[in-house]
């Protein structure tokens, strides 16, 4: 089937859907540029991620097309998915928590210094009030 232009984001996906992955074009087309805009700002500006993370949102696009459902806007599930690409991708780089042999604490050594600038106050001289 040719690809249509004229057709609103959600007719367009309904398609795509559909299996007629041409539809897919005026998608990319349409959203390419705003999402690489997005996803660029959420990782500090850092265009090179922005750009990865534009990739795998139009591969999520494909693989979890049979998700998207009649009657929502396809802008608000494209956006979604976009969160999601970018808390995974956050997610991987993270660093593995530390075994339980990092965290111990050290012993101390030696009791800590007591302050003896001033002398003990006498039991007589404590007010109770």
């Amino acid at each position: 089937m040719p690809v249509s232009t004229s057709l609103s984001d959600e007719d367009l996906m309904l398609r795509v859907q559909a299996d007629d992955l041409d539809q897919l074009t005026p998608l990319f087309e349409r959203y390419h540029g705003p999402l690489f805009g997005f996803l660029t700002r959420l990782n500090h500006g850092d265009q090179e991620i922005g750009q990865d993370l534009t990739q795998n949102v139009f591969l999520r696009v494909l693989k979890y097309r049979a998700s998207f459902r009649a009657g929502l806007r396809f802008r608000t599930w494209l956006y979604q998915l976009a969160r999601h690409v970018h808390a995974d991708h956050w997610q991987q780089r993270r660093p593995a928590p530390p075994t339980s042999t990092t965290w111990s604490t050290p012993r101390p050594t030696a009791a800590p210094p007591r302050l003896t600038s001033r002398p003990p106050i006498a039991p007589s001289r404590c007010r109770r009030r």
